[in-house]
C-alpha cells in the first residue's frame, strides 16, 4: 500500500540570525513564520499596529496626568477631585491595621529610590553589555523624563499632604514613589521583552507593582489617591511613549539609509 506524500509547505526565506535593529518575535505567541523578525526598516504589520496602539495608550495616560495637574492648578487646596480623595482617605483610615501597615511599609520601600535606582543601574549595564542601543536609549529617556517631571510639577502645584503615619517631605502632587515605580517597571518590560503574550503578562505584573506602591503610599497617608494615580500615569506613559518614539526613529533612519544611494 502506497503512502501518500506529505503536503508541501510554503517555502519562507528567513534570516539565519537577526540583522542589526531586528526585533525577535515572542515565540510563545502564534505568529506567521514570515514575521518572525521585524526588519529595522520594514516592521511587520503586526508590530506596526501594536506600536501605534500602545502609542495611543501612552498619550491617554499622559493626558489623564495632565488633566489632574490642571485640576490641581485651579485650586490645590480644595480641588474638584477632593471629595474622592477624602472618601479614599476615610476608607483607608477605617481599615488601617498593624499587619497591613507593615506590609505597606515593605511595599513602600520596594517602590522607593533605594530599590528602583539600583535596579535601573543594573538594567542600563545589561543593555550596554548587550549593545541594545534602541532599548537603552528608550529606557534612559523614559527615566529621565519621569524624574524631570516630578520636581517641577510638585513645586508648581504645591499641594499639601494628607495626615500621614510616616515621615514625608515636599509637596504631595504627584507621587514621586508612584512615578518611579511605574516608569521603572514598564521601562524594564519594554527593554527586555519582545511584544507578544509574554510581554502582556509582564505588563500586567508591572501594573500590579506600580499599583501596590501607589496603594502603600495612600495607606500610610503619605499621598492622596489622585497623587498616586497621576504618578502612575506619568511613569507608565513616559515608559511606553519613549519606546515607541525610539523604535519609530530607528525605522525611519533605516528607511533613509535604504533609500540613499550606495556609497562607493
Amino acid at each position: 500500500m502506497n503512502t501518500p506524500p506529505p503536503p508541501e509547505l510554503p517555502h519562507v526565506e528567513l534570516p539565519s540570525r537577526p540583522r542589526p535593529g531586528d526585533e525577535p518575535a515572542d515565540r510563545s505567541a502564534p505568529i506567521d513564520e514570515s514575521e518572525r523578525f521585524a526588519d529595522a526598516a520594514h516592521d511587520s504589520p503586526q508590530l506596526e499596529r501594536t506600536r501605534w496602539h500602545v502609542a495611543v495608550l501612552s498619550l491617554v495616560l499622559l493626558a489623564v496626568a495632565g488633566a489632574l495637574t490642571a485640576v490641581m492648578l485651579v485650586d490645590p487646596v480644595d480641588p474638584w477631585v477632593q471629595p474622592f480623595d477624602d472618601w479614599w482617605l476615610e476608607v483607608v483610615e477605617r481599615h488601617r491595621y498593624d499587619p497591613a501597615v507593615e506590609v505597606a511599609k515593605v511595599l513602600d520601600l520596594v517602590g522607593s529610590p533605594w530599590v528602583t535606582l539600583p535596579v535601573r543601574a543594573v538594567a542600563v549595564a545589561i543593555l550596554l553589555l548587550r549593545r541594545r542601543w534602541v532599548q537603552l536609549s528608550a529606557f534612559v529617556t523614559a527615566v529621565v523624563l519621569a524624574e524631570l517631571a516630578t520636581g517641577p510639577v510638585k513645586a508648581l502645584v504645591d499641594r499639601a499632604r494628607p495626615p500621614s503615619i510616616v515621615d514625608t517631605s515636599g509637596a504631595s502632587f504627584p507621587s514621586g514613589h508612584a512615578i518611579a515605580a511605574a516608569v521603572t517597571a514598564f521601562a524594564l518590560v519594554a527593554a527586555f521583552l519582545p511584544r507578544g503574550r509574554r510581554r502582556l503578562r509582564w505588563a500586567v505584573a508591572a501594573t500590579l507593582f506600580a499599583g501596590s506602591t501607589a496603594w502603600s503610599r495612600t495607606y500610610l497617608g503619605a499621598h492622596w489617591a489622585t497623587d498616586t494615580i497621576a504618578g502612575m500615569c506619568i511613569g507608565a506613559g513616559f515608559a511606553i511613549l519613549s519606546e515607541v518614539a525610539w523604535e519609530e526613529g530607528r525605522r525611519r533612519a533605516a528607511l533613509r539609509a535604504e533609500r540613499s544611494p550606495a556609497q562607493p
